[in-house]
């Protein structure tokens, strides 16, 4: 039995991690969080930048700090702009929905993403009826992964310890809070990450399942 076989909760982190950064969705979400900051807080577009890096830097996410230190942005509102993304690019998956279904884990979405996107997506690659659960970053109350809040809440509302689980993210510092709390962790589509703490590493989510599906237990 493989030592991620061992384990009877997964956690997916979205953005990606299901689905390839060739997609292009986190730099549009990325270029419309600048621009409606740029405007909400009469910034020139290098400041907008700089605020957005320092923010995702020291919380995980501009949603963060915002929350923090700016309470005149209208939170839902930016959420709702800034992941108004076009999907073109982002395609239907049935070999990964079918590696997904094969496993005889529990599985949850795990996303620093608002929950409406987070379906959205999920319907685009055909995913939607893959897991047993979400959990967005409206369950962390903006307190987003890496945070170790993020984790604990999480086993909390699923009802599972940390030594139970195993989690795929393309973001090392989100798998360095992870195996913190004794979490198993996978590295997803960073190839151009030659150091790290991953248990393992894969650029290919669809085949590293098929082969975890494959090993007997």
């Amino acid at each position: 039995m493989s030592p991620l076989q061992e384990r009877s909760v997964f956690l997916f982190d979205l953005d990606n991690t299901l689905y390839h950064p060739e997609a292009g969705i986190l730099d549009q979400v990325g270029s419309r969080m600048k621009h409606y900051v740029a405007d909400k807080l009469a910034l020139s577009p290098e400041q907008a930048t700089e605020l957005c890096f320092g923010y995702y830097h020291k919380y995980g996410g501009t949603l963060r700090g915002l929350q923090q230190h700016h309470p005149e942005v209208d939170l839902d509102d930016f959420s709702v702009y800034a992941h108004d993304v076009d999907t073109s690019k982002l395609h239907h998956n049935p070999a990964l929905a079918e590696q997904l279904n094969a496993l005889s884990q529990k599985r949850y979405i795990f996303t620093n993403a608002a929950l409406p996107y987070a379906r959205r997506l999920m319907e685009i690659i055909g995913i939607e009826d893959c897991f047993d659960g979400i959990f967005s970053v409206e369950d962390t109350g903006y307190k987003m992964k890496p945070d170790p809040h993020a984790y604990e809440q999480i086993a909390r509302k699923f009802g599972f310890q940390g030594s139970d689980a195993v989690m795929f993210d393309d973001q090392p510092s989100n798998l360095d809070t992870a195996q913190t709390f004794g979490i198993r962790t996978v590295l997803v589509n960073r190839p151009d990450v030659s150091q790290h703490n991953a248990c393992y590493a894969t650029s290919s989510l669809a085949h590293f399942l098929r082969k975890l599906n494959q090993i007997q237990p």
